[in-house]
């Protein structure tokens, strides 16, 4: 490929030479730097851009991935980068970045996000917070997203190269066209010239547009009574029936009831409102699980509240062995810590109520 340029007061062209990279970890820390670059809307038809990423995320069993980035609306992508001159570009990291997605697959949000913090001393959802800088932006439903995409495997695994060989755009055609899988994969070329001070960047992107998986930016809330329909559909009466009662109870006792946009399962979340802060207390789903949201509480009330809750928490023997772990979101099956314990859901009641009165006192 050549790029000529020329400034608007000359005849002249001039061809701009090829800058190359010294290294992969250029190439890394570009997309690492600026994940916008990468034009996810050529993936994914209405796909959100990649807003924040981390470098060298570990995976249990299969190492690291050179990047790990994420758009506001969940979507996931693995980076794996090779230059021309590794021989790994002709058929390894097929292999390497397969393999991770594969390890990516079915994690849970706590474990992504606590290796997340592990890179970058943050949660997740505030790396991306302070990228989008969004006032409407839910933290909750991006965990939604971001758990659904981890439960499905909707990954973009996208090899970022300075040069696209012909079996790397042979195998990529492939899998795209001939396989049905949840994710998809493509290769990033992103060919670098350099005239002066002035460096040009030419991403170009292999790969078909993926349409059969294509996430949009939100489900919508849910309703009241679509969260009930599918609970009542998936679960049994008893348990629908302490979910019931949860329900009815969050609405007299919450300073609001947030209604979910979960894409596969409805939830309603207990909130506690102090000077426009929300204190996102607990979480019912249309699974049956209950989640108390240690990890968003914590960061925004004080230690000694937090350790009080919690020991109000262990108090009730179906969750007496939940973790004081206030970075993880501890679910519980409702079957198991509620059906047919009406004195155990009184006392949890209690305990969130009590958690309220510390909060504003």
């Amino acid at each position: 490929m050549r790029i000529l340029i020329r400034r608007n007061d000359q005849e002249e062209w001039r061809v701009v030479g090829s800058a190359g990279y010294g290294q992969e970890a250029e190439l890394q820390a570009l997309l690492a730097q600026s994940p916008e670059l990468i034009p996810v809307g050529d993936i994914r038809e209405g796909a959100a851009p990649l807003v924040a990423a981390v470098r060298e995320f570990g995976l249990p069993g299969s190492g690291y991935t050179d990047a790990l980035a994420f758009s506001a609306a969940g979507d996931i992508a693995v980076i794996e980068c090779k230059l021309v001159a590794n021989q790994q570009i002709k058929r390894e990291v097929i292999g390497q970045i397969l393999e991770y997605a594969a390890y990516l697959w079915g994690m849970s949000y706590e474990d992504l996000d606590e290796r997340v913090q592990q890179r970058c001393d943050q949660h997740l959802a505030k790396l991306v917070e302070i990228a989008i800088e969004d006032p409407d932006w839910e933290e909750e439903s991006f965990r939604e997203s971001v758990e659904a995409t981890l439960a499905d495997g909707s990954f973009m695994l996208i090899i970022a190269v300075d040069e696209v060989n012909e079996e790397l755009r042979r195998t990529i055609r492939f899998l795209n066209g001939c396989g049905r899988p949840a994710f998809s994969f493509h290769a990033l070329e992103m060919r670098r010239f350099q005239q002066g001070e002035t460096e040009i960047l030419v991403p170009n992107l292999y790969g078909a547009v993926v349409e059969r998986k294509q996430k949009p930016k939100s489900r919508g809330q849910w309703t009241e009574a679509e969260f009930f329909e599918v609970a009542e559909a998936d679960l049994s009466p008893e348990i629908v029936a302490v979910i019931r009662e949860l329900y009815d109870w969050t609405c007299q006792a919450a300073d609001r009831v947030f209604l979910g946009m979960g894409k596969k399962a409805g939830s309603f979340t207990f909130h506690y409102m102090l000077e426009g802060t929300t204190h996102s207390v607990f979480s019912v789903y249309t699974t049956g699980n209950l989640v108390l949201n240690y990890g968003w509480l914590s960061a925004k009330i004080e230690p000694g509240i937090m350790e009080s809750f919690h020991r109000d928490i262990q108090a009730l023997p179906p969750l007496a062995r939940i973790p004081a772990n206030f970075a993880r979101w501890p679910s519980v099956r409702i079957a198991e810590a509620f059906a047919g314990r009406p004195a155990v859901l009184e006392q949890f009641k209690a305990a969130v109520e009590a958690l309220g009165e510390r909060i504003r006192g």
